[in-house]
């Protein structure tokens, strides 16, 4: 839970550190707690990990690394940017697999699947690697052209209001489209709004 709460706050902290401390100093400390955080993962955890969370992790060691190296603090300031180009390309690489990440991720909770779902997901799965990329081309420009105070407002909060916006928006349009029920505790409200079709 920890390391999920640092990930999500990454723009404050940042923010508020660079006040406080060196570039150098800051991206120091990242990389010591991602060190930490692969030291104590078990081993049969380790691959999943490194399979859905490696390429962020990645991105966001590769932005520490540049500040590490040249005290420069637009490395730590273009993580939240690296950060989206590796979801985009994770996103945009499974359109070579069997599966879409969305088609992954639905039938993980429990969809049915069909043709149908396969179409529908890849067309959600392209919409979220638009959203990947101009969401890393903002945090890019803020990053390097922009206020700290105006990147920490964009990448701190109204990214993640976009993100939930886009994936609430998704998630409602879903249930009215197919009416498929399959657990979550959102059903009761859903199914009361779209009842389901049995032709679905």
């Amino acid at each position: 839970m920890l390391p999920i709460l640092i990930a999500l706050g990454y723009p404050l902290l940042v923010y508020f550190a660079l006040d406080l401390a060196s570039p150098r100093a800051i991206a120091l400390a990242i990389l010591a707690l991602y060190a930490l955080r692969l030291a104590t993962l078990a081993k049969r955890r380790l691959a999943t990990y490194a399979r859905i969370a490696g390429p962020v992790a990645v991105a966001i060691t590769a932005a520490s690394a540049i500040s590490l190296v040249w005290n420069d603090p637009r490395g730590l300031l273009l993580s939240p940017a690296l950060v989206n180009l590796a979801l985009l390309a994770v996103f945009a690489a499974s359109f070579a697999s069997r599966e879409t990440v969305i088609e992954s991720l639905a039938l993980a909770h429990g969809a049915a699947g069909s043709q149908e779902l396969t179409a529908y997901c890849r067309r959600v799965t392209a919409i979220w690697c638009a959203f990947f990329a101009a969401n890393a081309g903002v945090s890019a420009w803020l990053a390097l052209f922009g206020t700290r105070a105006s990147w920490a407002l964009y990448t701190g909060l109204v990214a993640y209001l976009l993100t939930g916006l886009l994936f609430a928006t998704e998630f409602v349009y879903r249930h009215w489209r197919f009416r498929r029920y399959v657990g979550l505790p959102t059903d009761p409200l859903l199914r009361r709004l779209f009842p389901p079709d049995p032709t679905k």
